[in-house]
């Protein structure tokens, strides 16, 4: 269910990790002080994109910039985190999350700083697997929602709880991540729909649910290019919202 961020616990340290912080440096700069950022690709493969890196950005003694990103959430894209680690510990793991094996021997990067593909990303882990991901972060938050949510514009908070942060350890960071079948089916599901969003939204007339049972059965039927899809949407989407 989507819940409000609510009080943030004192006896942890809390961070935002921002997806796309390009956009938001102003603002984030002209409310707080002093502020202690951290550019996630730093120090990993990824540190030629600097440019493009999400930016972990202490909230503790920021009262400003937490009361912004509460009153405002769809304004600082990113996820809320709650550790009682110390920033390089929790860095280590942030970066450790950037890299996983998939489909027994490829690698890549994983975009979890999204909220959207959190949304999908999370939702398809157990809970022993969440608590593997989770790592050291005792909470995860962040608004946002599924593209089909998105569409029916009922985006808000989700919350993510692990009470086996405590028993965790700095040295796991060396251990590789590898997806699940459940997670990488959530990640091709993610990028399916947002390809349907992104039609639905030249197309707002027609049933965004319409469209994505179309979707699928384009995809059952090995229609694969995105011109063709294209055209298998426009040709049979006929139902219009009332």
């Amino acid at each position: 269910m989507p819940q409000s961020p609510g009080l943030w616990s004192s006896l942890m340290n809390t961070s935002i990790l921002l997806e796309r912080p390009a956009a938001q440096l102003e603002t984030l700069y002209r409310l707080a002080t002093h502020p202690d950022t951290q550019k996630l690709f730093a120090g990993t493969s990824l540190a030629g994109f600097a440019e493009q890196s999400p930016l972990l950005v202490r909230l503790d003694n920021q009262p400003t910039l937490t009361q912004a990103i509460e009153q405002t959430p769809a304004q600082w894209s990113g996820l809320l985190i709650e550790s009682a680690s110390d920033t390089p510990s929790l860095l280590a793991h942030l970066r450790q999350m950037l890299f996983v094996n998939f489909d027994q021997q490829r690698k890549g990067v994983l975009r979890y700083s999204n909220p959207t593909v959190a949304s999908y990303f999370f939702a398809a882990c157990t809970v022993q697997e969440l608590s593997l991901w989770l790592g050291p972060i005792r909470r995860l938050r962040w608004f946002g929602a599924t593209w089909a949510t998105q569409a029916a514009g009922e985006a808000g908070w989700q919350r993510l709880d692990n009470p086996h942060a405590n028993d965790w350890r700095i040295e796991w960071t060396r251990r590789a991540m590898v997806l699940s079948v459940a997670q990488e089916d959530a990640l091709t599901r993610q990028r399916n729909e947002q390809f349907l969003y992104d039609w639905w939204q030249q197309h707002p007339q027609h049933s965004f649910m319409q469209a994505s049972h179309l979707l699928e059965q384009a995809l059952a039927q090995g229609i694969d290019d995105s011109e063709d899809i294209n055209a298998f949407l426009n040709a049979h989407c006929t139902q219009v919202l009332s």
